[in-house]
C-alpha cells in the first residue's frame, strides 16, 4: 500500500505565468502541494514491518486563486471548454480528448523560492465566487505532468531561489 509524504508551501503573492501569458493578480495567496509516494517493501520473515521503502512517484499541485477572471483565464481554467466564437466559452463536448499542458511559473514577489512546472494543466477549479471584498476569485488547481524530453531527474518541476 503506497504511503505519501506531502509538503505544502504557501507562497503568498506571486506573479503567475501560464503558457507564456501573465495571468494577472491573485487574491488569498498561492499554495503548492508536493506529494512523494512510497510503497513499503515487506518480507514474510518480519510480518507487517517494512524492511525498505521504494519511491513510486512525485506529484505537484499548485492552487492559484486568480483575482482577474478574464476570458483567457477562464479558458485556461477549463480545458474542456471551446473558445469559438472568440468572445465566449462554450461547454459540452465528447469525452476522451486530451488537455494541452503548458509551462507554469509561480514567481513570489516576497523573494521566497518560486516554482517552474514544465507541463501543467488546470484539472480542477475550486468554487467560483466573490470574496468579502467583492473580488471574483477563480481558484485554479494546476497539476504537473511529466516532460520526458528533459533530462533524467528533471522531468516535472524545479524550485528556484529568490526572484527569477
Amino acid at each position: 500500500m503506497p504511503k505519501d509524504l506531502t509538503q505544502i508551501r504557501k507562497l503568498g503573492t506571486c506573479r503567475i505565468n501560464f503558457g507564456g501569458r501573465d495571468m494577472g493578480y491573485t487574491a488569498g495567496g498561492v499554495t503548492v502541494r508536493i506529494t512523494t509516494e512510497f510503497v513499503d517493501i515487506m518480507v514474510d520473515e518480519f510480518g507487517n514491518v517494512p524492511v525498505q521503502a521504494a519511491d513510486v512517484g512525485v506529484s505537484i499541485e499548485c492552487i492559484v486563486p486568480l483575482a482577474q477572471p478574464t476570458l483567457e483565464n477562464y479558458a485556461d481554467a477549463f480545458p474542456v471548454a471551446s473558445n469559438v466564437p472568440a468572445d465566449r466559452l462554450t461547454f459540452g463536448r465528447k469525452v476522451g480528448q486530451y488537455v494541452v499542458p503548458q509551462r507554469l511559473v509561480l514567481d513570489p514577489v516576497n523573494e521566497s523560492d518560486g516554482f517552474v512546472v514544465y507541463r501543467a494543466a488546470c484539472l480542477e477549479v475550486g468554487e467560483l465566487g466573490f470574496n468579502n471584498e467583492g473580488i471574483r476569485i477563480l481558484e485554479c488547481h494546476f497539476r504537473g505532468m511529466v516532460d520526458d524530453t528533459r533530462q533524467e531527474g528533471d522531468y516535472l518541476f524545479r524550485i528556484f531561489g529568490g526572484m527569477s
